[in-house]
């Protein structure tokens, strides 16, 4: 079933107990057309809902989301978060966008909108609250949404201005008139967006554009550009920000946030086994917030994937962060770093990394000097790099999974693979089986070293590729070279070029 398969079962229960029930996205938009006013949960008809059978219907193969989003938005009045209808007619834009010219694949939402999903006490002045029932729904209700927000395949849409003509100074004693950012709620509510989910499913309504007749795609692109998102926060450092923030009932509902904050946290970061931070224009700051953040050691989400967007200076510093906090990486079996403009230095730190144990089942290393047709970074790691490396790779547990090291056009001299040769002959890297070294400045000195080292019993047991085309090595290197391979036959080692 593709609703479970996308994670839709963490939602099942708070939708089939009738805890929480999500609104139509078609019946908002004609509501809002038709200029009408959202009212509370139990006064809708019941065609403003979607069943759980429907959602399930509704979930698509060729959209790895759920049909699920949700609505972070701060009420404008103590006792009716949009009393003119004025939030219900640009949610209702922004969702007619989002099920407009997208390829056919999102044709129905639900929406998770409080006042119209969980229920309300329907005239507080007059003394009508929920019934017992409906009050036991709704604690239900309140304890899932950290799940509902922090869900990594569900929508946030977060409404993080005021609507034209919403005045703070015109409302009544008691109402909180703080401004999205400065709310309680809004912010749990943003803080569980940022945690594990792709940038196009975190989207900031209040970047919209007056005026603008939006697709899916202009959506999208409209409401992420800038950043706006932070990185996710450790429980600790979500509490210490959530003390300067605002709540009409600060009592009760600052621990339940804390509680439910640190639990979604736990939970979706314990499961995650890839995270997608992509366009979020993020800097060195905000990544080395992240890598402070997955130093939870239960995390096997791919801390790799911060490095590849990242230049040498950003990379040496997330690296540092890494090493000092103990970061590791245990799922990630290869890491690629081609292409990023490394030197000698950001070489070393990377080597200091791995010496650590921070990446036990790595398999493949790739620093090439360009990724792709990339020609504006370029790595040049050098004798110097190339030295941390091979001291990195001799040091015992450091990375006894590796098979494949690629280092070309690293201008590696004599010097750096000596380094290498003699880290081989003791031994390192015992599982490797592809040594790539073409394109750099080895010449016959190190070719003879590397030949001695992988003629003694038990260098590079596994190698079976090992290339130095376009390198300096003349007739010497290449007969020493010949004859250790000969006599290691039985590997079916070749030299290329």
């Amino acid at each position: 079933m593709l609703w479970r398969k996308f994670g839709g079962g963490d939602l099942e229960s708070v939708l089939a107990s009738g805890a929480v029930a999500l609104l139509d996205a078609q019946w908002i938009i004609s509501h809002a057309e038709a200029g009408g006013v959202l009212s509370h949960r139990q006064a809708l008809p019941k065609e403003a809902f979607l069943s759980l059978a429907d959602l399930v219907e509704a979930t698509d193969e060729n959209v790895s989301s759920l049909p699920v989003a949700a609505l972070s938005y701060p009420w404008l009045t103590k006792d009716h978060p949009d009393p003119r209808g004025a939030n219900l007619a640009r949610v209702a834009r922004a969702l007619k966008a989002l099920l407009t010219d997208n390829d056919g694949m999102i044709t129905r939402l639900g929406v998770f909108w409080d006042f119209g999903s969980l229920h309300q006490h329907p005239d507080p002045p007059n003394g009508v609250l929920r019934t017992e029932e409906q009050n036991a729904l709704f604690k239900h209700g309140l304890g899932c949404l950290g799940t509902l927000y922090s869900h990594p395949q569900t929508f946030v849409l977060r409404l993080t201005s005021f609507p034209d003509g919403h005045e703070a100074g015109d409302q009544a004693e008691g109402t909180n008139v703080a401004k999205y950012f400065d709310r309680g709620w809004c912010y749990t509510e943003q803080c569980w967006a940022g945690t594990t989910k792709a940038s196009y499913l975190s989207l900031d309504l209040g970047k919209m554009r007056d005026g603008v007749e939006y697709d899916s795609r202009g959506l999208v692109g409209d409401c992420v550009q800038d950043g706006g998102r932070r990185p996710p926060l450790l429980p600790s450092a979500f509490a210490a920000e959530l003390e300067k923030k605002s709540f009409t009932n600060g009592k009760d509902d600052k621990p339940l946030v804390k509680r439910l904050y640190e639990a979604a946290f736990e939970e979706q970061f314990g499961k995650a086994t890839l995270l997608n931070y992509f366009g979020l224009g993020w800097g060195d700051a905000e990544a080395v917030q992240l890598a402070e953040t997955l130093i939870v050691d239960s995390q096997p989400a791919e801390l790799a994937a911060l490095f590849k967007e990242q230049g040498a200076a950003e990379c040496t510093e997330l690296m540092a962060v890494c090493e000092e906090r103990g970061i590791k990486l245990p799922m990630q079996t290869e890491l690629d770093y081609s292409g990023l403009g490394w030197g000698g230095a950001e070489a070393a730190q990377l080597a200091e990394v791995l010496a650590s144990g921070a990446a036990p089942r790595l398999e493949t290393l790739n620093l090439n000097r360009r990724r792709g047709l990339e020609t504006l970074n370029l790595n040049q790691i050098g004798d110097e790099g190339c030295k941390a490396l091979a001291a990195a790779l001799g040091k015992e547990g450091a990375v006894p999974r590796l098979e494949k090291l690629s280092l070309d056009g690293n201008r590696i001299g004599d010097e750096g693979c000596k380094a290498l040769a003699a880290a081989l002959k003791e031994g390192a890297a015992p599982q490797l089986k592809g040594l790539y070294l073409d394109s750099n400045k080895i010449g016959d000195e190190s070719c003879k070293a590397l030949a001695a080292a992988l003629g003694k019993e038990g260098a590079a047991p596994r190698l079976k590729m090992l290339t130095l085309q376009r390198n300096k090595i003349g007739d010497e290197g290449c007969k020493a070279l010949a004859a250790a391979l000969k006599e290691g036959e039985g590997r079916g080692a070749r030299r290329e070029g």
